[in-house]
Parts: C-alpha cells; structure tokens; sequence
C-alpha cells in the first residue's frame, strides 16, 4: 500500500508539473523518427494548426526556410547523438506568418542508449524578435544617416560644458588639427576673435536654454588660415530637461564668404567711381549748360544779325544790286536760317537727357491725329494716303512721345515728296517683347549697309540738296525711345520705301 501511495503521488506530481508546463511552454514530443507524437494547446495555437493535422508529421510542416541546411542538420547531429540542443528557430505558420521560439530539444534513450523520443519545449519570442530586428533596422539606418551626416557635413559633440568628445574627418580637415588634438578642447581652440563676446554670449544662453542656434561662424584654423561655417546647434536634453550634449553641424561657406566680400568690395569701389563719375557729370552738365547758354545767346545775336542785315540790304538797295548779289545775300540769309535751325535742334537734344520725364496715360490713337493736323493734313497740294491701325494706348511722356512721332511722320512725308501717290501706315505689332509701333513709307529708302549710322547725331543717307534737315531729329528720336525703356530700329530697300519699328517700355505698354 506504501509503494502504491507513493507511486500515486509521483504520477499525480507528474501530472501537476506537465499541466504547469503546458501552461507555461510549447511542448511537442516526436519519436525517433522525427515524427510527430504530441503537441499540447499552445503548440497549437502558435502554429495554427489543428492537433489532428500535426501528428504523424514532422516539423518540416513548419519549417519556415529561414534558416541553412547545416543549421538542420547540426541539430539532429546534436540530439540524435543523445545531447541536448538549444537555440532560436524561426517557423511558419498555417496562415504563412512567421514566429520565433527560444527552444531546449531533450532527447530520451531507451536501454541502448539511442533516443526513443524527443521533447522539444518552446517559448514564444517573436516580439523580443521583432524588437531586435527593429533595433537591428533603427540601428542600421541611424548609422546610415551619420555616414551620410559625416560624409556631408562637418560634425561636433560637446558635453554639457562644452568640452569636445566627438569630432568627424571633415571637422578635422577644414580645422587642420587631428582628432587627438581636439578631444577634450572646447570651440576657443578654433576662435577667430572676430566675433564679439556678446555673439557668442547669445549662443551660449540660446542652447543652455535648451534651444536650437543658428548662424555663421568666422572660425581659425591651426594654420593661422581663416574659414567661414554655417552652423547648426542642437542641444539634448537629460530627464531633468537640462543639456547632456551639444551637437554641431556644420556647412563650409567660405567661398560664398570670399565671394560676398568680393561684392562688397566692388561695390564700395563702384560707389567710389559712381560718385566720381557723377561729380564729372555735373562738372561736364555745368558746363554744357554754359555752352548752351553761350549757343542760345552768344552764336543767335549774330546769326539774326546776318539775317536781318542781309534782309535790310535785299530790301532797301536790292533794285541797285546785280542779279548775283542778291542770289549771294538770298543764300548768307538761307545759311543763317538753318544755323540757327541748327542750334535749335542741338540745344533740344542736348537737354533730353537732362529732362525730367512726366508719365502719365498716353491715347496713342488721339496723339498720332494731332501730330498729323500739326504737320498739315490732308496736304491739298500732294496726293497722300495715310492709313492709321488701331493703336494701344501706353504711359509715357506725352511731350517727348509727341516728338517721336512728328520726326518719324515728317520723315515720311518728307522721303515720299518724289512719289506721284504718297502711301504712309501708321500701325502696332503684338510681338513676344510686347507690343511694336511702326511707322511705313514708300518713299526713297536707304541702302541697310548704311543702317548703323541712321540715328547718329548729323549722320545723313541723303544729299542735303535732295531733302532738306539737320541731321538730329532720329538721334532725338532714339533718345526719347531709350529714355522710355524701349529700343528703335528700321528696315529699307534703296527706293523701296523705310519702316521705322519702335517698342516701349513693356509696363508702359501694358498700361491700359
């Protein structure tokens, strides 16, 4: 009865320690074979495989292909050989996820000493797995980002005081001292003494405070050699809120530096010549305005001197002269009349450039009518077409843009005298630099090699014989045209007529 209690209470002992073990492991037991013989609940559950559809199979059933061959095969070497095997296995289960099991195989022998069955128990580790392989991942891509970080930039860490633990290659080169020499240094190894104390007051109160700084920093190298970085501080943080550690990044500028210094310096010197330019100019406006005033008042009197006295002899003794002298006095009188003409263009052009322009809207259509009643239309004593587009208003200096427009239509007038029908458009193109004014005659055109010198001041294409002018009116036109922003230009053909082409300033064009 003693040894049959006894063996009761070892079966019952059993009983409570596999009920433990169920609840607490993965339990299978497979024969020698391999094949499987028990699985408990959890074997189950983790597998997703119904009881009925593991016995009798091996675990091939989840073999999740993870692992190499010899991974297999020195564990059936080690248990087949009657020792015991641990170690992590990744299986498959019926619905194709994957899982890890920590797992201890036990092998039993029977008389011989050959395994008659194994036990494999298991714990579920597939979230310690996963943790591992994010952290492996986290890792990985952490170290990535400082390769990257340390390929790019130039890379520092300090602690709380300061003091440098970390420098990468780039700090090293761009410094000019070795790593060695930098460790344990704090940033006054590299000051350059050109920032004031409150600069880096400021930067030291900024990330005490736990705040990000940054700016550009003028830093000195071993060498003496000076360089510009353009710096990030990021300071961490430890569980009390205070900084642990400083990070620095940091981006060469130096040339951008040279170079903006570059385009201080030109500037200065720009503005050193600009001033001086602009004291010539007065000096030179001074004086032209002398010279103008000596034209206007000096060169008129005895021009009008000329005129008058040689219209006083004409008139008072021209019976008694011959009929040469009075050819003669007839021509002094025509010379001093266009000198005078003369000046009167010059003065004019000489104070374009001194005019203030007076912007305002502009109604090209009204203005180009009342050039053409100014210059006479219709002209009874010609047969003249004058065929006017539509034209887009713009804003400009009525007066000046007026005189463009009498220059170019006199012209036209003046170069179809010759013509028996006289045909003038007047006409705006829509080009991609805006819109194109264009004045178009048939009269005597001009031979384009000759196109350069149109719109010099007293350049002439004609005999002075064949059309009469001064030689000023399309320089002043060009002016008035450059003045406005825009450019002028003309096309011809020897007696096949000239187009003149002018543009605006494209704002001004625009304005409705």
């Amino acid at each position: 009865m003693t040894d049959e209690q006894t063996l009761k209470a070892s079966l019952k002992e059993i009983g409570d320690l596999k009920a433990a073990l169920d609840e607490h492991a993965i339990v299978a037991i497979t024969d020698p074979q391999g094949r499987i013989t028990y699985v408990n609940d959890k074997f189950c559950a983790i597998s997703k495989y119904a009881r009925e559809e593991l016995i009798g199979q091996d675990h091939r059933i989840i073999n999740s292909g993870h692992h190499p061959k010899e991974f297999i095969r020195d564990l059936w070497r080690t248990i087949g050989r009657g020792g015991v095997w641990k170690g992590e296995i990744k299986n498959r289960a019926k619905d194709g996820s994957f899982y890890w099991v920590d797992t201890t195989i036990v092998p039993f022998l029977n008389e011989q000493g050959k395994p008659r069955q194994y036990v494999a128990i298991r714990a579920d580790i597939t979230a310690r797995k996963l943790a591992e392989e994010g952290l492996r991942t986290s890792t990985k891509e952490v170290l990535d980002l400082k390769a990257a970080l340390d390929e790019h930039a130039i890379v520092a860490i300090t602690d709380a005081r300061g003091k440098i633990t970390y420098v990468n290659d780039k700090f090293c080169a761009i410094s000019k001292y070795t790593r060695a020499e930098l460790l344990g240094q704090d940033h006054r190894i590299i000051n350059s003494a050109f920032h004031p104390k409150e600069f880096f007051r400021d930067l030291w109160t900024t990330i005490a405070h736990g705040r990000v700084w940054k700016g550009e920093i003028k830093n000195r190298a071993k060498d003496g050699s000076f360089y510009w970085v353009d710096t990030t501080i990021v300071p961490f943080l430890n569980e009390q809120g205070k900084p642990r550690q400083y990070v620095a990044i940091r981006a060469d500028i130096t040339a951008r530096k040279q170079a903006e210094e570059a385009v201080h310096r030109m500037n200065a010197e720009l503005e050193r010549r600009v001033v001086e330019r602009t004291a010539q100019l007065e000096s030179a406006n001074r004086e032209l305005e002398a010279f103008s005033y000596s034209v206007s008042h000096d060169l008129r009197a005895p021009l009008r001197a000329v005129d008058g006295f040689s219209q006083a002899v004409i008139e008072d003794f021209g019976p008694q002269l011959p009929e040469e002298g009075r050819r003669l006095l007839q021509t002094i009188r025509h010379s001093a009349q266009r000198m005078g003409a003369l000046i009167d263009d010059l003065l004019s052009f000489s104070r374009l450039n001194r005019q203030e322009l007076s912007k305002r809207s502009v109604n090209t259509n009204a203005l180009v009518r009342a050039v053409l009643q100014e210059l006479g239309a219709p002209w009874p004593d010609r047969q003249v077409q004058v065929r006017v587009a539509e034209l887009p208003p713009n804003l400009g200096d009525p007066a000046l843009l007026k005189q463009v427009w009498i220059n170019l239509l006199a012209n036209a007038l003046k170069y179809t005298r010759k013509r028996d029908t006289a045909l003038i458009e007047i006409g705006c193109e829509s080009r991609p630099e805006g819109p194109v004014y264009f004045v178009r005659d048939n009269g005597t055109g001009f031979d384009m090699k000759y196109a350069g010198k149109l719109f010099g001041v007293f350049q002439r294409l004609h005999r002075m014989e064949d059309y009469e002018g001064t030689g000023v009116g399309l320089a002043t036109v060009q002016r008035i045209i450059h003045r406005h922003g825009g450019r002028i230009w003309a096309e011809a053909a020897v007696d096949g007529g000239a187009t003149f082409f002018f543009t605006l300033e494209k704002e001004a064009t625009n304005h409705a």
